[in-house]
């Protein structure tokens, strides 16, 4: 490849560089986008509950789930911004003839399918998201070009209705995972870690609290645990696997 032309060496390089970043903007709307451990940040995390779900008998540890309430602060586009993006190549005003509502079209990355169909697409910058839709999508939607007069009204007017905070919660599993790592669900497997308030530092998978049924300690799971022995050595078995019936000590559900 280096021995082409520099012009047709930036062209393919643009082409692998579009096609990966729709690969990972499929795989983080899919979940399956694996980045390590990702640290939270917000303008406040509190441990408003706190669950035992099982209790290990040979050591102790414990597996846990707290639901955490998480508050964000919102952080609109402010219209100066809007505008100047406006400016880049390929990008224009619109507005929405149907809701009102102002954004700013922007290029995107076309999607590529497994069966070699490229799909264009168009995202659409809005004062608290983006969203990247299919130019046949646009083309079928009620969007149209807008002049700056038209577009900064509706776009102040959206930005001074978004609250200065945006709440809410979630529930995430932590302590002793390994030996329930296959009991949780495959769909995201990200493992995440945040600071509360008081100081408190969590590291765990997200989970809602209806996939915690599957980490119930049944009587069909029982296997056996083994113990570390010195060098040489055979291995002992210490009794019944602490995630299990014999050695499990199951909390009440997590409401």
């Amino acid at each position: 490849m280096l021995a082409l032309r520099i012009d047709l060496q930036n062209t393919l390089f643009a082409a692998f560089e579009q096609l990966l970043e729709a690969r990972i903007e499929g795989a983080l709307a899919a979940g399956t986008y694996d980045i390590g451990v990702e640290t939270l940040t917000a303008e406040s995390f509190r441990i408003a509950e706190r669950r035992v779900v099982c209790t290990y008998a040979a050591t102790g540890a414990e597996t846990r789930c707290y639901r955490v309430l998480r508050k964000d602060r919102n952080r609109p586009v402010p219209l100066a911004n809007a505008l100047a993006a406006a400016h880049d190549a390929g990008c224009r005003l619109i507005l929405n003839a149907q809701s009102g509502r102002a954004a700013v079209q922007a290029p995107a990355s076309s999607l590529m399918h497994d069966d070699g169909r490229v799909v264009s697409r168009t995202r659409l910058i809005r004062p608290m998201s983006r969203e990247t839709i299919t130019l046949d999508q646009f083309a079928g939607s009620h969007w149209h070009e807008a002049t700056p007069e038209q577009f900064a009204p509706l776009w102040d007017a959206e930005c001074a209705r978004v609250p200065e905070f945006s709440e809410s919660s979630f529930h995430i599993i932590t302590g002793l995972l390994l030996p329930i790592w296959d009991r949780l669900p495959p769909a995201d497997m990200r493992v995440y870690r945040f600071e509360t308030d008081d100081g408190e530092r969590v590291i765990g998978r997200l989970i809602t609290p209806e996939a915690l049924a599957p980490i119930k300690p049944s009587a069909s799971t029982a296997r056996p645990a083994f113990r570390m022995t010195r060098p040489g050595a055979p291995s002992s078995i210490a009794g019944p696997c602490s995630i299990l019936p014999a050695g499990c000590r199951s909390a009440a559900p997590l409401s």
